[in-house]
């Protein structure tokens, strides 16, 4: 089966996609991923082959965002609006030159923001495969950008604030969308294409977010999409040295969230850790922090989190999906610090399950409230306990291989699967849980 895999994401949204593309190659498909241009040379390594899209994700986030993501919210909302808008149309003409011949797609938000209108306009049905809890409303949890929904207001609340997650995880983009399927592919100028009553897969674990009885057997949760070092990745012997020199140090990183003053930033972290009396590893990212060195600290621009995490005391993080599921499964305590959209939803799982302390919001964040988080996260045996066992129990599953499953049991279905437009068809498993 020929199948294109689309994730127009950062580098965190983009290694789960990698993952989930060497599985379904493993299993005998013949794969392609649609990824930005930036990002070419990463998927490459993997032996996969890549479309790209224009522009460069990093060179956006890092020089135009003006710190959008650490304002919150709504302001990364407008700022997605303004620098995707104009280039939707572009991005579809170029999703569907990647696309030409294949008979599959998949994808999540990334994916789907110019990929479902091209296989409505190609004839071959869109898989959503998704890394948050999103496209089906549940009484079970919040929507994903809606966590602090009030608990008096009960399952009802939660539904309703799936259907508001829903509609502002859309709204960017939903104007520029029609446009371009009515002048790009010229079809009708609906915000979203109708789709297929097809399987949705959700690459995290259902020890982090238990399936929610109203999802049915039509939506499955895998588990994690892990993508381990890459081949030819070895680590730094400075950075060996400085881990044997001592105690597990904790990590810090916020991973594609650009900073308006990185050196501020860079220097609360080191004058928290300088009060909490531990010792750092910083990961730089795309801007976030200021690459410094001094006794207590090492300081780079990027670790493989599957090989690093698990060396550390604790893991300070922004909250992506790909990183907390990466934290997670180190087996690792997590201090959450959201700064923007899915963020502060699993900031609010890690705390609710025992392996982190309450998030600290970006706007909040503070010397005195990272340095108390520090030692306080730390010091927590029964935490640690936790996070261990928890991480045990993620790394016992094969997130890929489920998903690889369940898409092997939906392509045995072709003959349904390939009916005319807006045909349903029927679920590969009678469980959802598989």
């Amino acid at each position: 089966m020929r199948i294109a895999v689309l994730s127009l994401d950062t580098r965190g949204g983009i290694q789960p996609y990698i993952a989930l593309s060497l599985g379904l190659k493993q299993a005998g498909h013949d794969v392609r991923m649609v990824a930005p241009a930036d990002f070419k040379a990463m998927i490459e390594k993997w032996g996969l082959p890549v479309f790209t899209t224009s522009g460069n994700m990093e060179e956006t986030l890092r020089n135009l965002s003006a710190g959008a993501a650490e304002k919150g919210r709504l302001a990364s909302m407008r700022y997605a609006k303004q620098e995707t808008g104009k280039r939707i149309s572009q991005w579809t003409r170029e999703i569907l030159a990647a696309c030409e011949g294949v008979e599959l797609m998949t994808g999540g938000v990334g994916g789907m923001v110019g990929g479902e209108s091209v296989a409505e306009k190609l004839g071959v049905p869109f898989v959503q495969t998704h890394l948050q809890p999103i496209g089906a409303p549940t009484t079970a949890f919040p929507g994903v950008l809606l966590p602090g929904v009030p608990a008096w207001l009960g399952g009802v609340g939660r539904r309703v604030s799936h259907a508001l997650s829903e509609f502002a995880i859309w709204a960017p983009f939903s104007g520029a969308m029609a446009q371009a399927r009515k002048d790009v592919l010229h079809l009708p100028a609906r915000k979203r294409p109708v789709g297929r009553d097809l399987p949705v897969l959700y690459g995290f674990s259902e020890h982090v977010i238990p399936h929610p009885p109203e999802w049915g057997a039509n939506r499955h949760i895998t588990g994690y999409w892990n993508l381990p070092a890459g081949p030819d990745w070895k680590p730094p012997p400075a950075l060996e040295a400085f881990l044997a020199a001592g105690p597990p140090p904790v990590c810090i990183g916020f991973g594609s969230m650009a900073s308006e003053d990185p050196a501020a930033l860079s220097a609360l972290v080191l004058e928290a850790v300088r009060l909490a009396g531990v010792r750092a590893v910083l990961l730089s990212g795309w801007g976030g922090l200021k690459e410094v060195a001094r006794d207590d600290v090492f300081a780079t621009h990027e670790a493989p989190h599957d090989w690093l995490y698990p060396r550390m005391a604790a893991v300070v993080h922004h909250g992506g999906a790909g990183t907390t599921g990466a934290a997670l499964r180190a087996g690792v305590p997590a201090v959450v610090v959201p700064f923007t959209m899915d963020q502060p939803f699993w900031g609010s799982r890690v705390a609710a399950l025992g392996v982190g302390p309450t998030p600290i919001p970006r706007s909040k964040l503070s010397v005195e409230r990272l340095s108390e988080a520090l030692r306080t996260t730390v010091a927590d045996q029964a935490m640690r306990e936790r996070a261990a066992a928890l991480g045990q129990k993620l790394r016992a599953e094969d997130g890929v291989a489920r998903a690889v499953d369940v898409f092997e049991r939906l392509l045995a279905l072709s003959p349904t699967l390939f009916s005319p437009r807006g045909a349903s068809s029927p679920s590969p498993s009678g469980t959802g849980r598989d």
